[in-house]
């Protein structure tokens, strides 16, 4: 595959909370491609008119979506380009569908013996909690339906506080996930293809891995810890197995966290960040490819898958 022949569009913005993120990494995407002389514009989609305007897409052999959140990682632009023909990057509909919402991620991989942490959904009120989430010292609470951690608390367990990150998690997408807290190191591990990547610790020296540690903190550390090989071999198969089970391909992120030599998964990106400071970019680095090598990768991948 030669991509040099071919006319790339960048689907980036979109209507999420997440606009500002995917234009920052499209331009860098769009940056590179134009600097090996290859035939790529952005597609800057605001509303969900243009998404559904086929004359954005006019003259496009590839979609390299970069819309995170709703629109994106939903499956809407995917199913629209699907219609016209057009070929997309990353996965396919019922993969995307699966892992934006995070409830069905976890119903799919609790009925696939795939470890999680302990969830209930959809409860508004501190009394209706079941026993085993009312006697945790502390929970996480987050919207089924947002990414790059908005929406996300994480409470010292009481009603009080409670009740305040249920106010703050219904100003966004889905509904409430109310988990118990696990307090390990949180890992990150990107698929690439049939390339399951080394993982990546994250450090934030927020309480967890905000949308403030992801984007605007310089304090933030990323390191590759050193994990025994048979060890190593394990978390990569059953990261691989978490991706694949939500019906995930050719590129992504799968999230977890390592406590007391258990690994708890949190959740998959299927559109994850492509800006200086994303995950993505550095675990590709370290397997050999620099960014345009990955940018060529994720694109052969999705035409050729």
């Amino acid at each position: 595959m030669n991509i040099e022949n071919l006319s790339i569009g960048i689907v980036c913005g979109g209507f999420s909370n997440e606009r500002e993120i995917s234009l920052k990494g499209a331009q860098s995407i769009h940056q590179t491609l134009i600097a090996k002389n290859i035939n790529s514009r952005l597609i800057d989609i605001r509303d969900k008119n243009e998404m559904h305007d086929k004359k954005m897409y006019d003259g496009i052999d590839f979609a390299l979506v970069m819309i995170h959140g709703k629109g994106g990682e939903d499956g809407e632009v995917q199913e629209f380009l699907s219609s016209l023909n057009i070929k997309f990057s990353g996965s396919d509909i019922l993969g995307l569908k699966n892992s934006y919402d995070k409830v069905m991620t976890k119903q799919i991989w609790r009925e696939n013996k795939i470890n999680t942490p302990q969830y209930v959904s959809d409860i508004f009120d501190w009394f209706d909690l079941p026993d085993f989430l009312k006697k945790a010292p502390k929970l996480v609470i987050k919207p089924s339906k947002e990414g790059s951690s908005l929406g996300v608390s994480i409470i010292k367990n009481n009603f009080e506080n409670f009740s305040k990150a249920i106010q703050h998690v219904n100003k966004y997408e889905g509904i409430p996930i109310i988990e118990e807290f696990i307090p390990g190191r949180e890992l990150t591990i990107s698929v690439l293809g049939d390339l399951i990547c080394d993982p990546i610790e994250i450090e934030a020296q927020e309480e967890f891995y905000n949308f403030e540690a992801k984007y605007n903190r310089t304090d933030t550390s990323y390191s590759f810890p050193v994990f025994a090989e048979d060890k190593l071999a394990k978390l990569k198969k059953l990261s691989k197995k978490a991706f694949d089970l939500l019906g995930c391909d050719k590129w992504g992120r799968v999230d977890l966290i390592e406590y007391e030599d258990k690994f708890y998964f949190i959740e998959v990106n299927t559109v994850p960040g492509m800006t200086e400071t994303s995950l993505v970019p550095k675990s590709a680095e370290k397997e050999g490819l620099n960014f345009f090598e990955l940018i060529k990768k994720i694109i052969i991948d999705s035409i050729d898958n």
